[in-house]
């Protein structure tokens, strides 16, 4: 199975929707998170949309301390069965940064 590195391609494809196109996604946001900063191995983050939308795509980051982008392998990067949330199991790859967080974004929009 090939790595998948800092950065999702879903979360790279929602940043080219031009904005014409995401004025057709009633109620698009993107909502973020992230775990605190430690030498965890691996860890994982759920986002959760707010309650009256559904989760179209999502992405996630390995960063240090300052935001700046580690090497990552995401073992898990998926949404929820029911379409409530996007969750991201990963691991830090990073020989040169040990501590480190785990951002996730989950792409949300009104259901149909």
């Amino acid at each position: 199975m090939p790595q998948i590195k800092a950065f999702s391609a879903a979360l790279i494809m929602a940043a080219l929707i031009t904005p014409a196109a995401s004025a057709q996604l009633v109620g698009y946001e993107i909502v973020a998170q992230e775990t605190a900063v430690d030498a965890s191995v691996s860890k994982q983050l759920i986002v959760n949309c707010p309650k009256e939308k559904r989760v179209t795509g999502g992405g996630w980051a390995a960063l240090d301390e300052t935001d700046a982008i580690l090497e990552g392998q995401a073992t898990t990067s998926q949404p929820a069965y029911d379409g409530t949330h996007w969750m991201v199991n990963a691991k830090n790859q990073s020989s040169f940064a040990p501590k480190w967080k785990l951002k996730v974004w989950a792409i949300c929009a009104k259901a149909g």
